[in-house]
Order: structure tokens, then sequence, then C-alpha cells
């Protein structure tokens, strides 16, 4: 479709932002059901966040997704979150433009759970669950695997004060569900997850390292990494070689942004397939 003065304006807020497929699979959306807007990238630089924010609304974009590193600081700047669980997470990936007001939403954990039960056949109700991160994605994900009634959520990230504030926050909304903080991962095998899930940003960048050594673990257990850009990261080639059940943040992005278009645009039926189907496609072409 011709861009042209009704032309309305989407996008991604990050930094980096020239991994993301996010523009692809939206902009294909927009032209399959005839909407007249575009999908753009923007890489922001922590320090001009604010003003980013004040653009979307002088500017009069009708909504953006928020990516790493910005998705629990994002919220300093919008008006209103209007779902509890969104406002209990602490971070949100949505932003919905309503005559300048910002409103914020956190699809990511019903992303990761549509992806868990679809590229795994995992449900986390009664299991116990490793967490590696605990930035923005890891709220959206901890909270997910809380509310699907997890047994116990191991958390293990490189700053501990970081990992501490997460564990506690969950626990003060979910106090039946075991929150644990790991000091380190050297006894991990004792612990006996059944599923292990990356929520950094280690592996996204090239010679970044694996964020957990798999070999540490003595039994098979599902892996799960939030990063879909490379396809495979070191990590998830680790459990390759180990033949264990894996998936890359695909499934998750294709839900996650499905629910996103559904409130900017009220479409909803057969978004998410036909998203998954052009990352698929743009993954082994």
């Amino acid at each position: 479709m011709a861009i042209n003065a009704e032309t309305h304006l989407y996008g991604i807020i990050g930094n980096p932002v020239n991994h993301s497929l996010s523009p692809l699979i939206h902009n294909t959306l927009f032209q399959r059901l005839k909407i007249n807007a575009v999908y753009m990238a923007f890489e922001v630089e922590k320090n001009s966040l604010g003003l980013a924010f004040e653009a979307m609304r002088a500017l009069g974009l009708r909504g953006v997704n928020i990516t790493i590193p910005f998705k629990e600081t994002a919220i300093n700047f919008i008006d209103e979150i209007p779902e509890n669980v969104d406002r209990r997470v602490g971070a949100i990936n949505t932003i919905v433009n309503r005559d300048g007001q910002l409103y914020g939403y956190n699809t990511d954990g019903t992303g990761f759970l549509i992806a868990l039960k679809e590229e795994l056949s995992f449900n986390p109700q009664g299991k116990k669950i490793l967490v590696l991160g605990a930035g923005g994605a890891a709220r959206a994900v901890v909270f997910a695997l809380a509310r699907a009634h997890a047994d116990r959520i191991m958390i293990y990230n490189r700053t501990q004060e970081r990992a501490k504030g997460l564990s506690d926050y969950v626990a003060e909304h979910f106090p039946e569900t075991g929150i644990e903080v790991l000091e380190n991962l050297e006894m991990i095998s004792t612990k006996k997850p059944t599923l292990v899930i990356n929520a950094t940003s280690l592996g996204m960048k090239t010679g970044d390292k694996s964020p957990m050594d798999l070999h540490r673990l003595n039994h098979s257990v599902s892996v799960y990494d939030l990063i879909y850009s490379p396809n495979e990261t070191p990590f998830l080639k680790q459990a390759k070689a180990l033949h264990w059940p894996y998936a890359n943040g695909l499934g998750m992005l294709a839900a996650q942004a499905a629910v996103s278009f559904e409130l900017w645009t009220g479409e909803k039926t057969g978004v998410r397939e036909a998203m998954h189907e052009v990352l698929k496609k743009c993954i082994t072409s």
C-alpha cells in the first residue's frame, strides 16, 4: 500500500534494534489486511528515552513496542497501565497512544506461555523452572510462570540484588509459588529443574557466551531462549548437541506481537498464525 498523508505510524524502541524482525511481521500484516500503516525501528539512546516518548505524543505515533533495555524504565514515561496483571509485572513492551495519552501493556507473558505450549508442549503447572536473568523480559516470564502455577521458580542473575528484588516482588503477589534466588549455578543439578529459560541478552551478539553451561545438569530438561536472532544461540546449540528439547523466541515473538497488533488495530483472527508463518520463512530463507 502507498504511504500517504493518512498513513499511521507504529514502531519499536530499543537499543539495539537492528536485529528486530518486528517491522517485517507488522508491515506484512498491515499489507495483508489493507491497513494504511507502517511500522519502523527506532534505536534510542538511554538518556534520550524521555524525548522519544514526547516525540511519540507530538508526532502522533499510534503505538510502539518496547524492547531491551527499556521495558522497565518505559513505565516512567507513560500515563497509565490499564491491566492489573501488567501493573504487577513492573515492565511493559507495548504502548498504545489514544489521543496523546500513552497506555502501557505487557504482552510478553501471554506470548511466552503460548510459545511454551506450542513449541515445547510444556505446561509449567507443578514444575521446577530455572530463569536466567532478572530484567524486564525476565519479569514477564517469572510472573507468567507464577500465574501458570509453577511449583518453584529459581532465578539466577549476575547482579544478585536485581534477582533478589524480582524474587521479593513476585513473592508478594504469588505467595503460593516458591521463589528462590541462586547465588551460583554450581549445584544446579541438585535442584532438578525441568525447564531452563534464557531471559538475558547473552547470545544476541556475535562472540557472546552462553548464559549457562548446560552440562552442569545431569538430566534432560527443556530449554527455551527468548532470543530469536540469531536462530541458534550458543545456549541453544548446546541444548541441540545434548539432544534436549529446545526452542528460540520466535513463537513468543509472534504470539506477543499478535496481542500488540490487536491492541492497536482490533484485528485478531489469523494474525498470530500469519506472523509465525512470515517469521519461519524469514529465518529459514
